[in-house]
């Protein structure tokens, strides 16, 4: 079950930067939080797409080299999105469903509120807060900060959800 932070009293977004975390992007040795596998999150995603009616459930994909994260492609009353879910600090997300991985972050309150295990809930406008290089500078070090430096990100989602190689 979702962890709720808090953020609703001060505004979404006030709570966005606490999202940008060292580890977080998987550069210089962020391990994977044991209590998720590929296995349970295909079984989380399972129950989430049928105890939401109108949904439906695609393939599901484990974090590899370049993506630190889980993530399926949902259907949810025709409306076609990806759930993500972060494999070292669990933050689930919604995004908007394009085949370059160019994710607009939404909210998706039905999927999220069935969607169990531990998992804290990212909403979108926390990931769609716009970074400065000062606040990643400020965050990070080693070799995240180097490759924030070359890509570049955003928003918060860009660091949190990046798929850089």
């Amino acid at each position: 079950m979702a962890r709720s932070r808090g953020h609703e009293g001060r505004g979404a977004a006030a709570g966005a930067l606490e999202l940008v975390r060292p580890g977080l992007t998987g550069f210089g040795g962020g391990r994977f939080d044991p209590r998720w596998d590929l296995a349970g999150f295909r079984s989380a995603c399972h129950a989430m797409a049928r105890a939401v009616p109108r949904t439906t459930l695609g393939p599901c994909e484990g974090p590899h080299a370049s993506a630190a994260y889980y993530r399926a492609r949902v259907d949810h009353e025709g409306r076609p999105l990806w759930l993500l879910l972060h494999a070292i600090q669990p933050l689930l997300a919604f995004a908007e469903w394009d085949q370059r991985l160019d994710y607009r972050f939404v909210d998706a309150p039905a999927l999220a509120a069935a969607f169990f295990g531990p998992h804290e809930l990212a909403g979108a406008a926390r990931l769609e807060t716009r970074l400065t290089p000062q606040d990643w500078e400020r965050r990070l070090s080693g070799q995240e900060l180097e490759q924030a430096r070359h890509w570049r990100p955003e928003r918060v989602g860009d660091l949190v959800f990046c798929w850089w190689d």
